[in-house]
């Protein structure tokens, strides 16, 4: 699958609203069909800069922020494309990645910068990971929150 730049997008969705279907264009560009239709559902969900910006991959989110799409997601039972369309973030995968983050590490998962860690993860100490309890405590404080 070649990479997608901004022309090609440009380009695909234009054809889908001149009525060629995502399945035509998806051969014709070799660009899954899933993906054009992601596009289109966001765009649809008034979120075209979103869909057609170039510089995506340079979002640094908040622990906040991923705590605040986190509580969304689990009172208001969503999905994943509805999450990013309201929170306007690029890809499902990263709501997923922080949400095993979250359970697996808690708090501190969520704070990682991008990049290598500097740490070994065989040398992880007790410190840095919390308890069972100590995690089932944070997870119940933010949904006490979110209420």
């Amino acid at each position: 699958m070649p990479k997608i730049n901004y022309e090609l997008k440009q380009q695909i969705i234009k054809e889908y609203f001149n009525d060629t279907g995502s399945t035509t264009l998806s051969k014709k560009y070799k660009v899954s069909n899933s993906v054009i239709l992601r596009w289109i559902n966001r765009i649809k969900n008034e979120n075209f800069e979103m869909v057609i910006s170039e510089n995506r991959h340079r979002i640094e989110y908040s622990v906040e922020f991923k705590i605040e799409v986190l509580s969304y997601k689990n009172s208001h039972n969503c999905t994943l494309s509805e999450l990013c369309n309201k929170f306007k973030i690029h890809s499902e995968s990263t709501i997923y990645f922080w949400q095993r983050q979250f359970d697996e590490l808690c708090i501190i998962g969520l704070s990682r910068k991008r990049g290598n860690p500097k740490m070994n993860k065989n040398k992880v100490t007790k410190q840095t990971k919390l308890s069972k309890d100590s995690s089932i405590l944070i997870k119940e404080f933010i949904i006490k929150i979110n209420d």
